[in-house]
């Protein structure tokens, strides 16, 4: 069995951006914190295919939550929907690691203490969490890390290098 099926670990799903995370976030919160998960499609634009994805990971990230039917914006995720983008990107961050949210996780320890890995150990790493690697994983991976600020590739695109200021 993949870890991509483990219940015990939160995975960001293949095919999700953070840009879909924060657009679920801000579109619960400027409907007043509830919605119909129904209509956020709608509301969001996202796709029958990627919502219930988004849906989960903004869960176990602990800015939303599912209940009754219906979807609710919590505390944190107030938070996330009010700040600014420099402290979104703090908050989220801290909540990944915080929840140890894979590979994003294990790559970021790995560069704590190493500060730079090739690129074939940072797909080696991504290869642990998914059935199927390709180009677009990889991007979106590299996407979340440095968005969150967490680590980015280097210019010549042979190494991951962490980034400073995480």
């Amino acid at each position: 069995m993949s870890k991509e099926s483990s219940k015990d670990l939160h995975i960001i799903p293949r095919d999700i951006l953070p840009d879909h995370v924060i657009g679920l976030v801000e579109a619960v919160y400027s409907l007043g914190g509830s919605v119909d998960p129904m209509y956020v499609g709608d509301i969001t634009g996202e796709s029958i295919e990627i919502l219930p994805k988004v849906v989960d990971i903004a869960e176990a990230l602990n800015l939303i939550k599912y209940e009754n039917g219906y979807l609710y914006i919590t505390e944190f995720g107030k938070k996330v929907a009010e700040a600014d983008v420099k402290r979104l990107r703090k908050l989220l961050r801290e909540v990944v690691i915080l929840n140890k949210v894979e590979p994003l996780y294990e790559i970021y320890i790995d560069l704590k203490k190493r500060k730079k890995i090739s690129k074939e150990e940072f797909i080696s790493i991504v290869e642990k969490y998914y059935k199927r690697i390709d180009e677009d994983i990889i991007r979106n991976i590299l996407v979340w890390g440095t968005y969150l600020q967490l680590f980015k590739m280097n210019e010549d695109d042979t190494e991951i290098i962490l980034i400073q200021n995480s």
